[in-house]
């Protein structure tokens, strides 16, 4: 495969371009709006920049020349082996897209979604073409973090999951396999049940804010930067995970009990979180503060790949 395609020119579907083009393929982006494309390229060659900072032999400039933008959907679906949509999370607009895409691409092309909680079988639902669809979940920011879930739907080929792991092994994924459909994959529902917990223990006044931030910032993130939760307990007890679960399996037990009650998500909660967050990162601060979550990435993917770790 040589050629893919990006459908979706924002923030997503420029890391993507970059993934794609320093990997080596010919990358042809559309977009419903081309006047996204007045910042793409310098979007995307500052993904690369920081892409190099992490692998030396990336060549900005051969990246660059590999990616064709604006182009037509009929012209990408006419080109690619791969297409990759990063469209807005709403049902309606993929399924649109993912209609169009069925019927101009030929039917060996496979077509990836990367949607952050639906399931394939909900956009692909009334396709021919079911077959040949996947989701290929990333986290933000795709170019920096390489973890990438590939979630098939009950009628996806095999053939199919086959070329979405080739791709994704040539631009150095670390690929996740969900082997049955649910609503926000893996990595979203591990997050959703950190998120809810945390939520919980804000609302009812257990700590606040930066002192919830900090247990995971200055505690188990220190861990969770290379290591994840089985292999956290399997280190966490003498005898390993089964000593762990031994241990401290009831506690947990416990704990899963009396999380009855739905965390508070409403807009009261937010605007009390939103207070307490501004008054330790204002609204004008936000961009500098992700432009350095950025620059802490890719360092931090730099030592992890130096010590054998990805």
């Amino acid at each position: 495969m040589k050629n893919v395609g990006v459908i979706g020119g924002g923030l997503i579907g420029a890391s993507w371009a970059a993934i794609f083009s320093k990997s080596g393929f010919n990358v042809f982006v559309h977009d419903t709006y081309p006047e996204v494309f007045e910042t793409f390229e310098s979007r995307v060659k500052l993904f690369l920049e920081e892409l190099k900072s992490i692998d030396g032999s990336i060549n900005i400039e051969e990246s660059l020349k590999k990616i064709k933008t604006n182009v037509a959907i009929e012209e990408l679906c006419a080109s690619v082996e791969y297409i990759q949509e990063s469209a807005p999370e709403i049902l309606s607009v993929k399924q649109e897209l993912f209609a169009k895409m069925d019927s101009l691409a030929a039917d060996t092309i496979v077509i990836a979604s990367s949607s952050s909680a639906m399931p394939i079988s909900s956009i692909t639902q009334n396709l021919k073409g079911q077959h040949r669809c996947i989701i290929a979940h990333p986290a933000n920011p795709p170019h920096l973090i390489p973890c990438v879930e590939l979630c098939p739907g009950e009628n996806t080929s095999q053939k199919t999951i086959e070329k979405a792991q080739e791709i994704f092994r040539i631009s150095g994924a670390s690929i996740v396999n969900v082997r049955k459909e649910i609503d926000g994959f893996i990595l979203n529902r591990l997050q959703g049940a950190l998120l809810n917990e945390a939520m919980r223990l804000f609302s009812e006044g257990y700590a606040n804010s930066d002192e919830i931030d900090a247990t995971i910032r200055d505690g188990l993130g220190l861990r969770w930067a290379f290591m994840g939760p089985f292999e956290t307990i399997d280190l966490n007890a003498p005898g390993g995970i089964k000593d762990y679960i031994a241990r401290y399996g009831p506690m947990y037990v416990e704990m899963a009990k009396s999380q009855k009650t739905i965390p508070d998500w409403s807009e009261k909660a937010g605007k009390r979180l939103e207070e307490e967050r501004r008054k330790k990162l204002s609204h004008n601060q936000l961009i500098e503060r992700a432009n350095k979550r950025n620059h802490l990435l890719k360092s931090l993917r730099k030592i992890k790949i130096d010590n054998n770790e990805i």
